[in-house]
């Protein structure tokens, strides 16, 4: 009997390059394929690295090109992939965005509605959700201070979501609030929460690392050690939810 399985990807992201960012995604969504996830949800600005300085400059729209090999290896594994990227939008400052790659229909995209930090100042907010529905399972999309405003699960969890999936760039100061935060709205909501922060920095940022997922309990059900490059995995089982985290 197959089990739908959703993981956070914590890898780390080589700075302002895409081309080699790209390589690595690839490879990600490989070692997923192998342990028969169906949603893979990668960590805020995974293709640039947290790197907003750069997101003018580096910002894509969900057609680039140089994305085809990825949404090719979606199709070939029958993965949706969620990345993280600054998005064009004719405008001076493009969108803190999540590029959704799936087996089944064209490129989707959802913007960060609520900055944090100095993101103004490199960034416009979005201002509409977005969902996927993925095997039976709906999956609400977040970007890190999303997750800081209660009334963005909420909305999500009252419009009948199972999941709550986040990438995310976490030092190990804002982990501290954030992680506790994000446990509380899987006990609140009854939302299954699966958090992907980046592996070792190769920027100018230090990520704690330490992806999670949240049962709908609230229980910690899978966690990444430190910063290793890992696949965080929640399988959906008749008996709920079970959770493993594996070195890649």
């Amino acid at each position: 009997m197959s089990h739908f399985k959703i993981a956070a990807a914590q890898v780390a992201s080589d700075r302002g390059d895409i081309d080699r960012n790209i390589a690595t995604h690839a490879a990600t969504i490989k070692a997923a394929a192998v342990h028969q996830v169906s949603v893979l949800v990668f960590p805020e600005l995974s293709l640039t690295g947290y790197e907003p300085d750069l997101a003018a400059e580096l910002a894509i729209s969900a057609s680039d090109s140089r994305l085809a090999p990825l949404l090719s290896l979606a199709r070939e594994h029958q993965i949706t992939v969620v990345l993280g990227a600054p998005l064009l939008n004719g405008m001076a400052k493009p969108f803190l965005g999540a590029i959704v790659l799936g087996p089944h229909h064209a490129a989707q995209t959802y913007c960060k509605m609520h900055l944090g930090g100095n993101e103004p100042a490199y960034f416009a907010p979005g201002n509409s959700p977005c969902t996927l529905i993925v095997e039976g399972q709906t999956i609400g999309l977040a970007i890190c201070a999303d997750a800081s405003q209660p009334s963005h699960p909420q909305t999500y969890a009252e419009s009948g979501a199972d999941i709550y999936a986040a990438g995310v760039f976490l030092n190990e100061e804002w982990y501290k609030t954030d992680a506790p935060r994000l446990a509380s709205y899987a006990a609140r909501h009854r939302l299954l929460i699966v958090m992907a922060n980046h592996a070792a920095s190769v920027g100018t940022q230090v990520s704690v690392g330490m992806s999670a997922i949240w049962a709908p309990d609230g229980r910690l059900l899978a966690q990444a050690t430190s910063t290793e490059n890992s696949l965080i995995i929640a399988a959906r089982g008749r008996d709920g939810w079970r959770g493993e985290a594996v070195a890649i």
